[in-house]
C-alpha cells in the first residue's frame, strides 16, 4: 500500500487536489491528496506515512466513530422491524467501512466510512487535526 506520482491522477473538478485508490483487504479506499499548502512530494509523503501505521491509524479513528455515535444508533436509529437492531460495541464497529481517506494540509485528515444504512447512508467521518489522534467526528449526507 503505497501513494506514488505513478498511481496519483489529477482531480478534473480541482485545481489542487490528486487521486488515488488503494486496496485494503477487500475494500478499496479513495485517497485524495490537497495541495494547497504543501508540494505534491510532501503530500505523498504524508500520505505514505499514514498508511505505514494504517492498522493503528485505522483504529484510532473507528474508535472515534464508535466514541461519538454507537449510543446515538442504539437510541435514536435502531429500528428492529426494519432490520436494523441495536447492536453492540463490536457489531456496531464491524458494519463500519473506510472508503476513502483525505488528506487536505499537513496535519488536517478526513477518515470516511460507509455505515451500512445503519444511520440512512450517510457518510461518518473521523477528523485528525494533528495528523495522529481522531478527536472529532461528523455526519454527512
Amino acid at each position: 500500500m503505497k501513494i506514488t506520482k505513478d498511481t496519483l491522477k489529477k482531480d478534473p473538478r480541482s485545481e489542487d487536489c490528486y487521486r488515488t485508490t488503494i486496496l485494503f483487504g477487500q475494500n478499496t479506499i479513495d485517497i485524495s491528496l490537497n495541495i494547497e499548502d504543501l508540494s505534491l512530494d510532501d503530500m505523498i509523503a504524508l500520505g505514505n506515512l499514514f498508511l505505514e501505521d494504517f492498522e493503528d491509524k485505522k483504529n484510532k479513528a473507528t474508535d472515534e466513530i464508535v466514541s461519538a455515535f454507537y449510543e446515538n444508533y442504539n437510541e435514536n436509529w435502531a429500528d428492529e422491524d426494519n432490520g436494523y437492531p441495536e447492536l453492540s460495541k463490536p457489531e456496531f464497529r464491524q458494519k463500519l467501512t473506510i472508503t476513502a481517506i483525505h488528506f487536505y494540509a499537513k496535519d488536517l485528515i478526513d477518515v470516511i466510512y460507509n455505515e451500512d444504512g445503519m444511520f440512512g447512508n450517510h457518510y461518518l467521518i473521523a477528523q485528525s487535526y494533528d495528523g495522529e489522534n481522531f478527536d472529532d467526528s461528523t455526519m454527512f449526507g
